[in-house]
């Protein structure tokens, strides 16, 4: 093989190995674009605290209740994001006894219907806007006239976070939430400590 040949050949392997690397790469970019827009899943409960407004019974209030909370959010690469929320919030708790209705137990629970705007403000610190409308139930049990359960719509609800997460494995987030809410029907409002996982769908 002469000389000529050999120069041909390295110069033909020297291509081919660029054009593997250069194809490589472009695959990786490829799935990394496909990785930055994905939706995720996001669960929680954790306690919350009742900013206590009621003018009767305001001294038989349990103001120490919970809070449950599901979310699904579309993350792209961009530090907003964009969701929908809904969850159990059990705002407060009344117990009393009176000669007419017997023992009394009033539980007050807001189950919001909102859209989520995060933002992302540093590696794994996060802040929540939640807006829209939630269903109100009120259920009153009594030991003498039975139960009255009531629900209504509040349409101006929102709520603010303050949350940090972390990545445990490459589709699952471990973190936790402070998390303001206020319900605009009845001027309700409460403080939560969530403790938060997720999961990234796709």
């Amino acid at each position: 093989m002469t000389a000529s040949y050999m120069t041909f050949y390295k110069i033909l392997f020297g291509m081919l190995i660029c054009w593997v690397a250069i194809d490589s790469k472009a695959q990786s970019i490829v799935a990394e674009s496909v990785k930055e827009h994905r939706w995720a899943l996001y669960g929680g409960l954790g306690p919350n605290y009742y900013f206590n407004n009621l003018e009767l019974a305001n001294n038989k209030v349990t103001e120490l209740n919970y809070s449950v909370v599901g979310r699904l959010m579309w993350e792209p690469e961009y530090f907003l994001s964009l969701g929908f929320e809904t969850g159990y919030n059990r705002l407060y708790s009344v117990s009393g006894d009176n000669s007419t209705t017997g023992k009394v137990h009033i539980v007050n629970v807001a189950i919001p219907i909102q859209l989520v705007i995060s933002m992302k403000f540093f590696k794994n610190w996060y802040g929540n806007f939640n807006m829209g409308q939630a269903i109100l139930l009120n259920n009153v049990t009594t030991s003498k006239l039975g139960n009255f359960d009531a629900s209504n719509v509040s349409l101006g609800d929102f709520a603010a976070t303050l949350g940090y997460k972390r990545k445990v494995s490459e589709r699952f987030f471990l973190g936790a939430e402070i998390k303001g809410y206020y319900s605009a029907k009845l001027q309700d409002s409460n403080i939560a400590l969530l403790f938060m996982t997720g999961y990234r769908l796709w």
